[in-house]
């Protein structure tokens, strides 16, 4: 009788476990989703760069070319929290991308590396607004994240402000 209650119970976590939404989850979207003419859900990386070295506010840079996504990029070479994980992802943004999109990358400093961010939307008043998900237990590790942030130029603006909740 006790198996088949662990078994139950078991099926049950496997249910609830299955059924969980992966539209917009934290480690990337699987599209974009327009929610109505003023607003979009964007496809999303999320990149840790480091550990701590970087701003205590939130910054977004918009880069809308292979060049400037070099140079920006150039800017973490420098830096020993470098990783390649940032390098493979930036190889899919070539000139044919920059044609008919852009890319908002936001730079942000965790005071726990367990912290994680979901982009929930990006508004045509320039408003990002992400969702930090802190868990009930965090570690003492520093984390900075790279947030790589893919919107059609429809949505292009100078400037982007982020808003976390």
């Amino acid at each position: 009788m006790r198996k088949i209650i662990i078994a139950g119970m078991v099926l049950l976590v496997m249910f609830f476990t299955a059924c969980e939404s992966k539209k917009n989850n934290v480690s990337g979207d699987s599209g974009r989703h327009v929610s109505n003419d003023s607003e979009i859900v964007p496809d999303v990386q999320y990149i840790r760069v480091g550990s701590g070295s970087g701003p205590r506010t939130p910054t977004s840079t918009v880069i809308s070319s292979v060049n400037e996504l070099n140079q920006y990029s150039g800017n973490f070479n420098r830096a020993s929290s470098w990783n390649t994980e940032y390098t493979n992802v930036i190889a899919k943004y070539n000139n044919n991308y920059f044609a008919n999109n852009f890319l908002v990358m936001v730079l942000l400093e965790e005071s726990s590396g367990s912290n994680r961010h979901k982009v929930e939307r990006v508004d045509r008043d320039g408003n990002i607004f992400i969702q930090r998900i802190e868990p009930e237990i965090g570690t003492a590790d520093m984390a900075t994240w790279n947030i790589i942030i893919e919107l059609d130029n429809s949505f292009k603006l100078e400037r982007f402000q982020v808003v976390i909740r």
